[in-house]
Formats: structure tokens, C-alpha cells, sequence
């Protein structure tokens, strides 16, 4: 049979949750995009798993938002806490260290529960692709996806960009296209191809992701995900599912475990890290626990020069690089694709001047610098470096203990990590509910 033809008019590589929420919302709004990823499968990503209030727009407008918010739960704050004490030889359980705050960043919100805009939603992110996949291979008209391809060359001149692909079998597949979206994640071939670099700096730790079955009930006195406090091993953790929804007798859970990169080697990793779970994870002993994934990865505070080069664009991990203490890596990828999807609607919807991404990518490398960035900077450093003996020394904290008025402040100005194209272009017309307008 001969090869079907097929013109997009944007190509998008990596089909990692960013590049498959833009690849949905072109689609939905008429435009034919042709979606490569060099994974055959989709996988299960042990990173980021949360879309909080400033995210929920976005998956609305993808039409991904009732499924997304039915097939995870809500959460709706964070919690900060001292390790947990050291047993005593007679003693069978051990306790949660003390709270040092909870956080509920909507406490103070208009908005209630089940609205957009409330809470985080928990989701992993190969539950989140199962969600739209089938939604783009459904549009076959609109969205030629390429899964087993990988991006091995791209050119481009003034009005077209031409990548070419190996396929599952070691054909090549040749595209052309008016615009490419390198969504292709931490090593992108796209970024890479058009001679970026990433400035910045990587820190001299590395966290491991794991995903486990605990026999560990959430905390009573503080939120289901959280962050320990400790000079060294310091982490975060976060209850994954329902109660039972799992259909074991335990917990799933994802922690994020700091570790030197010494204690990642071969040798001793996996007694290292056995060590480190027994340590911080509460609960009766022996503990019980069923490890599904662990995962080292380094972290790096980095971005690139620009976001569109020519007729490419880069967009989430392909473009800037955070730690995950904050959870602000996914969150930022969503929005850089929501923004870009209306970005693109116009020039290629409405023939307004190409000028308009340049103003996209200004806008959005601006927000990773400028609020990401720091904001991710500050919650690692105040997760290992504040003082066990007075952790109210640390003004965020005293800012939640007290419930400072500046919280409410803090909170409506960082709606800033949205950018909000029809305002930044001088345009109103509606494209879907701001989650901030009633901040």
C-alpha cells in the first residue's frame, strides 16, 4: 500500500506529556502536525507527576481536562518536616519527624474544590500521554504519529524546516513542514542540531526517583506530599494513588532521595539507597515495601539562549533544565506548550506576523529565568540547608507559620508563570478560563 500523503504544517518531536498536549491542542484547532517520538512504547517517567492550579487552563483547552481530573486525585497543599527520630531498640514504629509547616496555597482562593484552577492534580505522566494518544491517533487526518522514529537531521531555510527520521526497521522518513517543535526532552537531538547550548550550572548532588508500594499511611497531621528537612538526606514525598485503588495492601509512593555521587556507584547503590528508604520512611518495622523503580538523576538549574531558532522552537526540558523541589519542571513544559499552541493558532490560523513567536520565546525564557529558576533554587537550598534547631530562621517559613499577609501577595504574583498570549499580543478574545482571575 502507498505511503499515505501527509502535509503538516508543524512537526513536533518527543512525545513526552509538553509534546503531546501541544500536538493535541494544534490538532483540535485544525492544524495537521506529525508527532515523532524514538520510543516505540510509551513508558512509565519517574520525574514529575503534578499539574497544579496554573496548568488546569491548559489541559481545558486541550480537552483533556475532565479525564485528567478524574483519572488522578487532588491535592491541595505541601508540607515541610523534620527526619523521622531514630528508633529505640524496644520500639516497633517509627514516627513522622515534627512538623516545621503546612502549606495550602489555595486556603485563601475564591476557588473551590473540582474547580479549574484548585489544588494539584496527581497524575504519572504515562497515565497523562494514555489520556491523549488515543485522542491523536483517532484524528489520523490531522495527526500522523511516528512512534519507533528517531530525529537523526534537520535543515531549515526561510519558510520551511526539513527533518529526517529513522524508523523501527532503519527506513528514513523525510518531513517537511513551515515549523518544528523540539519537545524532545533533557538531550535533545533538536536543540542540539541547531548548535544550543544550555547556560547555567548543575549541582554537585544527585536525587534517585523511587516508586514504591509502602505499607506507610499519609501523615495525619500534615499533607500527603511533602519534603524532609535534612542536611543530607533530604527528600521529597508524595502519596500516588487513592486508598486501595491500587488493589495491594500498601501505598504507592514516590520519594525523591538525595544521594552524593559517590554513594551512586554500582558498588554500593542499591545497599546505599536501601539504607536511605529504611531512614527516612516512617511506619512499622520490619518495613515493608516493594520497589518498582529507582532512578539517579542529576539536577541542573540551565536554559537555553532562545527558544525559536529560525523555524524552531524548543519547548520544556528541550529548552531549560530545573531541579524537581518545587515540581515547577513539568508545570513550566505544560505552559510553554499551552502558550506556544496559541502562539502558533495565530500565525498559522489568523496569518499574523511570525514576530509573535519571537515574543513568545522572550516571554517564556524570561519566566524560567526570572521565577522558575530562582523559586526551584530557593525550596532545594531551604530543604538541606535550614537549621534543624530553628528552621523558622528561613523567612518562607515564618511566612506559613504566621500566615503572613505576604503569602497572599506571593501567591497572585506568581500567575506570572502563565503567560497569557491575547494580553501579551493586545488581544481579548477568549481562549479558555484563567484559573487566576479570581486570585
Amino acid at each position: 500500500m502507498p505511503e499515505k500523503t501527509f502535509e503538516p504544517q508543524v512537526v513536533v518531536i518527543g512525545a513526552g506529556p509538553v509534546g503531546c498536549l501541544l500536538s493535541l491542542r494544534l490538532v483540535r484547532a485544525g492544524i495537521p502536525v506529525c508527532l515523532i517520538e524514538k520510543d516505540p512504547e510509551i513508558q512509565p517517567h519517574f520525574r514529575a507527576l503534578g499539574y497544579p492550579g496554573s496548568t488546569h487552563a491548559a489541559l481545558y483547552k486541550a480537552g483533556i481536562w475532565e479525564e485528567a481530573n478524574e483519572r488522578g486525585f487532588t491535592k491541595e497543599g505541601f508540607s515541610w518536616r523534620k527526619p523521622p527520630r531514630l528508633l529505640k531498640e524496644h520500639e516497633t514504629e517509627l514516627p513522622w519527624g515534627d512538623v516545621v509547616v503546612n502549606w495550602n496555597p489555595y486556603i485563601d482562593s475564591p476557588l473551590k474544590p473540582g474547580d479549574i484552577g484548585y489544588g494539584m492534580i496527581a497524575l504519572p505522566q504515562n497515565k497523562f500521554r494514555e489520556i491523549i494518544m488515543p485522542r491523536l491517533l483517532a484524528a489520523s487526518d490531522l495527526a500522523d504519529v511516528r512512534l519507533g522514529y528517531e530525529m537523526v537531521k534537520l535543515s531549515q531555510n526561510t519558510t520551511s524546516v526539513t527533518v529526517t527520521a529513522k524508523g523501527p526497521g532503519g527506513e528514513h522518513l523525510e518531513i517537511t513542514a513551515p515549523y518544528l517543535v523540539g519537545a524532545d526532552g533533557a538531550k535533545s537531538m533538536v536543540r542540539k542540531s541547531l548548535g544550543q547550548h544550555l547556560e547555567g550550572f548543575t549541582w554537585p548532588d544527585i536525587v534517585v526517583a523511587v516508586d514504591a508500594y509502602v505499607n506507610l499511611p499519609a501523615p495525619a497531621d500534615s499533607f500527603p506530599s511533602l519534603y524532609v528537612l535534612d542536611p543530607k538526606d533530604y527528600a521529597f514525598m508524595a502519596k500516588m494513588d487513592r486508598p486501595g485503588e491500587n488493589g495491594k495492601d500498601r501505598d504507592l509512593w514516590r520519594m525523591t532521595i538525595a544521594m552524593s555521587p559517590e554513594e551512586c556507584e554500582p558498588d554500593v547503590f542499591d545497599q546505599i539507597l536501601k539504607e536511605k528508604i529504611e531512614r527516612l520512611t516512617p511506619g512499622p518495622r520490619p518495613l515493608r515495601y516493594e520497589l518498582l523503580r529507582a532512578q539517579p538523576y542529576r539536577l541542573h538549574q540551565r536554559h537555553v539562549q532562545s527558544m525559536l531558532q529560525g523555524r524552531c522552537l524548543l519547548i520544556g526540558d528541550a529548552a531549560h533544565l530545573t531541579n524537581p523541589f518545587g515540581g515547577l519542571g513539568l508545570t513550566t513544559g505544560i505552559l510553554d506548550a499551552d502558550s506556544l499552541g496559541d502562539s502558533l493558532l495565530y500565525v498559522l490560523k489568523e496569518g499574523r506576523s511570525a514576530e509573535i513567536l519571537q515574543r513568545w520565546a522572550d516571554a517564556r525564557l524570561a519566566v524560567f529565568k526570572d521565577i522558575v529558576s530562582p523559586a526551584a533554587t530557593e525550596n532545594k537550598l531551604r530543604c538541606h540547608e535550614t537549621s534543624m534547631e530553628d528552621p523558622y530562621s528561613d523567612p518562607f517559613f515564618r511566612m506559613v507559620r504566621d500566615n503572613a499577609p505576604e503569602l497572599v501577595t506571593m501567591n497572585q504574583g506568581f500567575q506570572r508563570i502563565v503567560t497569557n498570549m491575547s494580553k501579551l499580543l493586545g488581544k481579548r478574545p477568549e481562549l479558555g478560563p484563567d484559573p487566576w482571575a479570581a486570585l
